[in-house]
């Protein structure tokens, strides 16, 4: 059985061919996916808007752009939508095609993809540890006018974030010598606390390029559809809205990220769900002695095992019974001794935690 390492999580259909099991059969902690989700008023608007797939989408995606606007009281201007957070990320590279491409490491690998596909230089610089907090004095001084930084926040895989008080200033700074920003917060809806978190004013600034990027796809649970946007100033949107697919956001996926949008109460039941997440994520796996817990803001946290060799054998016997969990050798400055591990109910939170424990007694028991 094979356990590689993916380059993106949720490879589902892959495990079910490693194991024979059904999809339905396989429990996947490697991508970070709310449980709770999709909710009941998008499975509403997709049986509503099922008849209308006879029609080509809105091409000017008027409806779900206003929706988004309204949301965040911005321009319906300053909104372009997209077939998942990655395809935005795309857009805005090949619009901007910037001299260089800072990536702010560990990070999602599709950053470094899409420099490659449009032949971009592209050089890693390493966040801080323990928290994962962004290099600023090494990134004023490696970063030049005509450079585009990427920096995902709240960061993935860690789980952590960083307030906008600590990085409105250095960005300012930053963006007056001619650096770019694209900043990826498709996890920010899980933020308990994320009004004080966003760089949405940065990006609405007509003085600077800040592009940020987001995403439902996660928040809602839809994966099959996808749907992600990315808000900035007008111009920036105009610019990036030149290179696009106008088709490639299907009415499926329109209407029912204009139906979520709107769910202010399964917003609140996720927040209550994913406070009880990290409190028991904190109380499980904040004592086993063979590895080590990442504090986390959001629906992942990330562990770092004492042993590489230990960590490849757990993942090999959780594929075995169906589980699969996502090493992070896709992840620089990581590693396979680095799990990242979603947070799904808290009755499979404990089923994760079991199959590990079961593992680990038979390791201690063979010394």
């Amino acid at each position: 059985m094979d356990v590689r390492p993916a380059e993106h999580g949720g490879q589902v259909h892959w495990a079910s061919r490693q194991t024979g099991r059904t999809l339905s059969e396989i429990l996947d902690f490697s991508a970070n996916i709310n449980p709770l989700g999709p909710p009941a008023s998008v499975k509403a608007a997709l049986t509503e808007a099922l008849d209308d797939i006879r029609f080509y989408p809105d091409s000017s995606h008027y409806r779900v752009k206003r929706a988004v606007a309204e949301r965040y009281g911005i321009s319906v201007e300053s909104v372009l939508v997209s077939n998942g957070a990655t395809e935005a990320i795309d857009l805005a590279l090949r619009s901007l095609h910037p001299q260089r491409v800072i990536i702010l490491e560990p990070a999602f690998s599709e950053y470094r993809a899409a420099a490659h596909r449009h032949h971009l230089a592209w050089i890693a610089l390493p966040l801080l540890r323990p928290d994962f907090t962004p290099p600023w004095d090494l990134l004023e001084d490696t970063a030049r006018s005509g450079d585009l930084v990427i920096w995902n926040n709240p960061h993935n895989p860690s789980g952590g974030r960083v307030v906008r008080r600590d990085f409105a200033a250095r960005m300012a700074e930053l963006a007056g010598r001619g650096v770019s920003f694209l900043i990826d917060e498709s996890f920010i809806d899980f933020l308990i606390d994320r009004d004080d978190t966003s760089a949405l004013l940065e990006a609405l600034d007509p003085n600077r390029k800040v592009v940020v990027v987001r995403s439902l796809t996660k928040f809602l649970a839809i994966p099959g559809l996808r749907f992600g946007y990315a808000l900035a100033h007008p111009a920036t949107i105009s610019g990036i809205e030149q290179f696009r697919d106008r088709w490639s956001v299907s009415h499926l996926a329109q209407e029912a990220a204009i139906a979520g949008l709107g769910d202010e109460a399964f917003a609140k039941k996720t927040q209550s769900w994913l406070l009880q997440s990290m409190q028991q994520v904190r109380d499980l796996w904040g004592s086993v002695p063979e590895c080590q817990l990442q504090p986390t803001r959001v629906n992942f946290f990330l562990l770092r095992w004492n042993d590489e060799a230990l960590s490849r054998r757990l993942a090999f016997h959780l594929l075995q019974r169906g589980v699969i969990v996502r090493l992070c050798e896709g992840f620089l400055g990581l590693g396979a001794s680095y799990w990242r591990l979603a947070m799904r109910s808290l009755e499979e939170n404990i089923r994760l935690y079991q199959a590990v424990q079961e593992v680990l007694k038979e390791v201690r028991a063979d010394g």
